[in-house]
């Protein structure tokens, strides 16, 4: 039996939680919409949010009457989902979707509390545990079942200061993920600036630099052979000491520069079907790695630059090519921000070819055009990107940081 005090508490507040059921915190609300009501819908990551903030194409809405009415403080799930934290909380008078369940909070009851409960690790399993189907994409959880639930619930002024703390700690990482994406908006506009020539670097002296000059790819790369091996074929294990750059991981997982001591990229298992590897095909420091397969047109030839690598330790996997430098035209750390900028991005889109998935030929590659500016304002221009790919990933790792810190909140503030 589960104890009825959680494992962190505060010290102003004694005795165990009392047992109870979620249906004693909550009552069924059936009210039904108003014409004229924002419509919202249920997100896993975003709680409830206006339906026209959300991306993706919705469906037609149901009839105003139809629709269910929810009050600010309301708790609203999505049936099919609430086991994998499909619940948000109203903030305004709203409608939702009659397939949703509005939960109405009783006396001495803070839905922000609950809000939070539900993404307890515990309350999860309970949430899945009550809902009924024959698979899980098939699962539902009923008003009824879901009042049958067994917990154990505080005062309301205990429930007040749990929920205080993870609002100040959720407000956090939303301040911290705002400032995140500003610099990655700002970052965006820089290299279109950058690459577009419309914002020049000077030497230290304040003189000009040299004009850019027009090259192709294939005039300043050569490409080196990459092995096969699908994901199948990789594991975490180090025990090959051989890492494998996947195509997947460049579209979504490493920058513009990678470092392999800080990247983990996958590892080759020993067990893999695998011709000898040729010294020429490792990895060196200054080689680009391009994804030439992608069901996005937004990913297909995204591209990597090796800043740090030991010998003989990496190579590239199915569906990469390696760019080599010919000469030392090419700055280290420069190419990488170059494949990534608009004007190679808009190339690489447009000789981009297939249906279902999208690929590009090294032949195609090779013609593509860019202006190359001279070495010393290529280093001005990788230092500054770089500078703020170093804050970017700062931010991020103290997002990673606290969101793991409320994570535990969330086990032990919980009975």
């Amino acid at each position: 039996m589960r104890p009825l005090v959680p494992e962190l508490r505060f010290p102003e507040f004694k005795g165990p939680w009392k047992p109870a059921r979620a249906g004693d915190a909550f009552r069924n609300s059936k009210a039904k919409g108003e014409a004229g009501l924002p419509i919202y819908s249920v997100t896993q990551d975003r709680g409830l949010v206006r339906r026209d903030s959300l991306e993706r194409h919705m469906g037609a809405d149901a009839a105003d009457e139809t629709n269910l009415r929810a009050q600010p403080g309301d708790l609203v799930y999505n049936m099919m989902r609430m086991w994998q934290g499909a619940v948000g909380m109203a903030s305004e008078e709203c409608m939702v979707s009659p397939a949703y369940v509005v939960l109405s909070p009783k006396k001495g009851v803070s839905s922000k509390f609950f809000d939070y409960w539900f993404q307890n690790r515990h309350m999860l399993h309970q949430l899945w545990a009550y809902s009924h189907g024959l698979t899980n994409d098939r699962l539902r959880l009923y008003h009824q079942d879901f009042a049958k639930i067994p917990l154990a619930l505080p005062d309301q002024p205990e429930q007040e200061k749990i929920a205080a703390v993870l609002d100040a700690t959720s407000r956090k990482i939303a301040l911290l993920t705002d400032k995140k994406t500003a610099l990655e908006d700002y970052k965006r506009g820089l290299m279109q600036r950058l690459f577009s020539r419309e914002l020049r670097f000077t030497r230290d002296d304040g003189s000009a630099f040299p004009d850019w000059e027009e090259r192709k790819l294939g005039d300043v790369f050569d490409w080196v052979q990459t092995n096969s091996l699908s994901r199948e074929h990789l594991v975490d294990d180090p025990a090959s000491g051989v890492q494998n750059i996947h195509y997947g991981d460049i579209h979504g997982k490493y920058r513009a520069l990678f470092f392999q001591s800080k990247e983990n990229a996958p590892f080759i298992a020993a067990t893999a079907p695998m011709r000898d590897i040729k010294a020429a095909e490792f990895l060196s420091v200054g080689d680009v790695v391009i994804a030439d397969a992608s069901e996005d047109y937004a990913d297909i030839g995204k591209a990597i630059e090796i800043m740090e690598v030991a010998p003989k330790s990496a190579v590239a996997g199915l569906h990469t090519y390696i760019a080599r430098p010919k000469a030392k035209s090419l700055v280290l750390g420069f190419s990488g921000y170059l494949l990534r900028s608009a004007p190679m991005r808009k190339q690489t889109m447009r000789i981009a070819q297939g249906i279902s998935v999208l690929g590009v030929s090294k032949s195609n590659l090779e013609k593509l055009t860019f202006w190359l500016p001279h070495p010393d304002e290529q280093r001005k221009i990788a230092a500054a990107l770089s500078a703020l790919d170093a804050k970017i990933d700062a931010l991020s790792q103290k997002i990673s940081t606290i969101e793991a810190f409320k994570k535990g909140l969330l086990q032990k503030l919980f009975v």
